[in-house]
């Protein structure tokens, strides 16, 4: 996985970048930022359709301990993976604009479980503490911008 820090104008810095050459590498990826998830945690995924969220998910949940039965809850809105913490992996793709995400539990999900968000441009920032943008660059290839807590960046400075 090739990995590269970018400096945003102002000097501020910029999401961490890097490119997964399949989705190997992408299930590692989240494997790496599920071991550290916390309870309170909520990532948001944004990415077009195929860009790799769910696979990126798969190894989130099994970072912090759950399950491998991981599927895009498209029609479920909602999935519960138990583990060292609990992965509620939601998808708003069926949802409109400015989703109500109190409305779904979210604040009671967080209480005692971390929380991935797949289509989350379509709910308000106020619940994200870390933004995962993917963008396809061929057919295995991706490219993730991410805007993580510091907890969550530990574990990638060695990918």
């Amino acid at each position: 996985m090739d990995t590269s820090t970018t400096d945003a104008t102002g000097g501020q810095p910029g999401p961490r970048r890097l490119v997964s050459r399949g989705p190997e590498e992408t299930a590692r990826l989240g494997w790496r930022i599920g071991s550290r998830l916390r309870p309170g945690d909520c990532l948001a995924l944004e990415g077009g359709l195929g860009s790799g969220k769910t696979t990126l998910t798969q190894g989130i949940v099994a970072g912090a301990g759950g399950g491998h039965d991981v599927r895009s809850p498209t029609f479920l809105l909602h999935a519960v993976h138990p583990g060292r913490v609990t992965v509620h992996h939601l998808d708003l793709y069926r949802l409109p604009e400015a989703a109500d995400l109190r409305a779904l539990g979210l604040d009671e999900f967080l209480e005692e479980g971390a929380a991935v968000v797949e289509w989350a441009e379509r709910a308000s920032g106020e619940w994200f503490n870390g933004v995962i943008r993917i963008a396809v660059l061929g057919p295995s290839e991706r490219d993730f911008q991410l805007w993580l807590p510091s907890h969550l960046e530990e574990p990638l400075q060695d990918v």
